[in-house]
């Protein structure tokens, strides 16, 4: 993409004003309509259309377009002027989001410790438990670190070891499913090894017991329910009685090279809840829109089962407006050994995000590249190798008790 070129050999420039896409056609053709009939139509279920959803619209509509901003990067050799539009930011807009995402996940290696072991739990809720939260408008953030403590305890009690071991959690709350439907479900990423923060000894833990974890899920689920007052204690008795094998936990143990453990991770935390692949049709004269999500999977064989389905437009575009994360809120939580100095190692990520771009984008290494992004290594990362190859000695760790209990 140039805009002009000393070359001969180059065709003319045309701009690409629009980042054109089905998901974005909607929006642009039925936002004005669809802003008019939302308060009799959509109020009620899915709570006001405030400002701050509507100025992302906005955003996503105006993505793409070069009167909003751009940078031009010039080739001292040839000439060559590349024209890069900046991107909408909106948390709406699908391409510029994931986008954001997948600049956090590929330098997770900043964050995690690939040398130790992980495993993937999803922790979930029934749906008569899902329909009454729905309705009475729960924060589903909170759930994130009653999961992580959940996990958390199950170690240190599997392995009979004390407050001073810890995991290390990297964690997120997903809202809905692939088909847009309200499934509030934590998806968590933990170490099966526990950590000494004064000494640096690792603890294999061998075995998980999964049937009492899923007891202990419930039961600090619905503590937090009955302390946020979306269920009270005759209907907390009652899913109790109901449910008597628990709430299901999901595991999956994370396998493979250092570069594949990071890569699942960002696969499961990072995915978004919609994707632009998912839209197989749009009818903009019976304002409909039909897309295939996951419907079904074997948990054993990784069978997939995707089911088609065809929905309203504007109840599709209530749906993306509800499941919206609110602005500022932090979608991904570290805990643990995780936590230890996360606001620096976020950082670094900016930055090795930037410097990846420039790299793939101009085929060179930046001569001013910040510090932070020339491959630092996080000291408890370093410990633990240490350790785990039987060099060096601990006690550098800076102790994170409590961590789990703020």
């Amino acid at each position: 993409m140039y805009l002009s070129s000393e070359s001969n050999s180059h065709p003319p420039y045309r701009p690409g004003l629009d980042r054109w896409s089905m998901y974005k056609s909607i929006w642009l053709r039925h936002w004005s309509e669809f802003r008019k009939l939302y308060p009799e139509r959509f109020a009620k279920l899915y709570g006001p259309l405030d400002e701050e959803k509507a100025e992302e619209v906005h955003k996503l509509i105006r993505c793409g377009k070069y009167q909003n901003g751009f940078r031009m990067h010039t080739c001292p050799d040839c000439g060559t002027i590349l024209v890069v539009p900046f991107t909408c930011k909106s948390r709406l807009c699908l391409s510029c989001y994931r986008k954001k995402i997948f600049g956090w996940s590929i330098h997770l290696s900043y964050i995690m410790n690939p040398l130790l072991k992980h495993c993937h739990a999803t922790f979930t809720l029934p749906g008569n438990v899902r329909q009454r939260l729905f309705e009475r408008g729960f924060d589903s953030q909170l759930m994130i670190k009653e999961a992580a403590r959940v996990y958390w305890k199950e170690l240190l009690a599997s392995s009979g070891r004390d407050r001073e071991w810890q995991v290390g959690v990297v964690a997120t709350v997903h809202m809905c499913g692939n088909g847009l439907n309200y499934n509030p479900h934590v998806h968590l990423i933990g170490t099966r090894e526990l950590v000494n923060i004064n000494t640096g000894e690792l603890c294999n833990v061998a075995f998980i017991r999964y049937g009492q974890i899923r007891f202990a899920w419930m039961d600090a689920a619905c503590r937090l329910f009955r302390k946020t007052g979306m269920l009270s204690g005759d209907e907390i008795a009652q899913i109790k009685e109901r449910y008597k094998n628990a709430f299901h936990v999901h595991f999956k143990t994370i396998t493979g090279t250092d570069s594949e453990v990071l890569f699942r991770t960002a696969e499961y935390l990072a995915a978004g809840y919609f994707h632009n692949s998912q839209i197989l049709a749009v009818d903009h004269f019976r304002k409909t829109v039909t897309f295939r999500y996951k419907s079904w999977l074997d948990t054993r064989t990784s069978e997939k089962r995707y089911t088609t389905t065809t929905m309203n437009i504007y109840e599709f575009m209530a749906k993306m407006l509800y499941f919206l994360p609110k602005k500022h809120t932090k979608m991904i939580r570290y805990y643990g050994i995780y936590a230890h100095s996360a606001g620096e190692k976020l950082a670094k990520i900016q930055n090795a995000a930037w410097k990846a771009a420039i790299e793939h984008s101009f085929e060179t290494i930046p001569n001013k590249a910040p510090t932070a992004a020339r491959g630092c290594f996080p000291p408890w990362c370093l410990l633990i190798s240490r350790r785990r190859h039987g060099t060096g000695s601990g006690g550098n760790a800076r102790s994170t008790r409590g961590i789990f209990d703020r």
